[in-house]
């Protein structure tokens, strides 16, 4: 009778770990992505969705591998007619939700290992927002440009120390867990356009709110194709986006407290001319094999001086 009884509150536990999965994504093939996703899922037997949203993506290919998705149980595709802003893609995938809890990936990671969903549904209920960390595949980055793995390694890849430090900057848009009532809350920040730091401001806005943030340690892999040109384009639109919202951000971006002291300096200008001077032989250092890091960090500060 008390096995029974126990037996009985597990499957009503488990009833009340619901999930909604959410993946935007925009030239970039997420099938496989989902197949563990729903294998993870089917296994944990708790009832969840899995949602990709297509940002109007301009590869016939990549559509037609990722509509497939609607086939598979549990599963649903949307396809955008125009592409949107990053920031009003997230809050559209809101939309799309039935469950209580939301699980947020990008379109191009995947889960470390065969344990990711448990974890996430072990930590339901001890915060309302769980971030897992992200970690690069063993190796030399394997179809990962030499700038964007390098870059990864040494500034995103951080240890559960160091992000249990840093709770709110830590915060990344690729691999966490809310719950959707504060989701529909702590909305992204529409002003932010194209690419980059809407996630800075939604950390900021989570400490504002007094919400508390859990890190764990349940990192996915991030298999960013994205050639080096193609990063370092995106890098410049991010250092704008950053630039735009400075008064927001200034505490959450070590950037821009470097860009700070420098204007308090008054050598803003100064480095802003030799960015000019230097930038076409610093992109042939970062768009070769070997990139500095160190050049890299010039680089953007440069950009950011260069723009006034």
């Amino acid at each position: 009778m008390r096995q029974c009884l126990i037996v009985f509150l597990y499957i009503c536990i488990k009833q009340t770990e619901v999930l909604s999965i959410l993946i935007p994504t925009y030239n970039c093939a997420c099938n496989q992505l989902v197949a563990e996703l729903s294998r993870q899922a089917d296994a944990l037997q708790i009832a969840y969705e899995i949602v990709v949203v297509d940002d109007a993506s301009t590869d016939a290919a990549i559509v037609q591998k990722n509509s497939q998705i609607a086939t598979m149980p549990n599963c649903r595709f949307v396809r955008l007619d125009e592409k949107i802003d990053i920031a009003k893609m997230r809050n559209r995938l809101l939309q799309e939700v039935k469950y209580q809890w939301i699980l947020c990936l990008d379109a191009d990671v995947f889960p470390a290992d065969a344990d990711f969903l448990k974890r996430y549904a072990d930590a339901m209920g001890q915060a309302r927002v769980v971030c897992g960390g992200l970690a690069y595949r063993s190796g030399n980055g394997q179809n990962v440009n030499p700038l964007r793995y390098k870059y990864g390694i040494t500034h995103e890849v951080l240890t559960l120390k160091q992000r249990m430090a840093c709770p709110y900057q830590s915060f990344k848009t690729s691999n966490y867990l809310i719950d959707s009532k504060l989701a529909q809350q702590i909305r992204f920040d529409e002003t932010f356009v194209d690419y980059g730091h809407e996630d800075t401001l939604f950390g900021e806005k989570l400490q504002l709110a007094g919400e508390p943030i859990l890190h764990i340690q349940n990192p996915v892999y991030h298999d960013d194709t994205d050639t080096a040109e193609q990063f370092l384009e995106k890098t410049r639109r991010g250092i704008e986006n950053l630039k735009a919202h400075a008064d927001e951000l200034r505490g959450y971006s070590q950037l821009l407290q470097t860009y700070s002291k420098l204007q308090k300096l008054h050598l803003t200008g100064c480095v802003a001319f030799k960015f000019r001077l230097l930038h076409r032989m610093l992109e042939r250092n970062l768009l070769g094999n070997r990139p500095s890091i160190r050049m890299f960090g010039f680089y953007k500060l440069g950009y950011l001086c260069n723009l006034g």
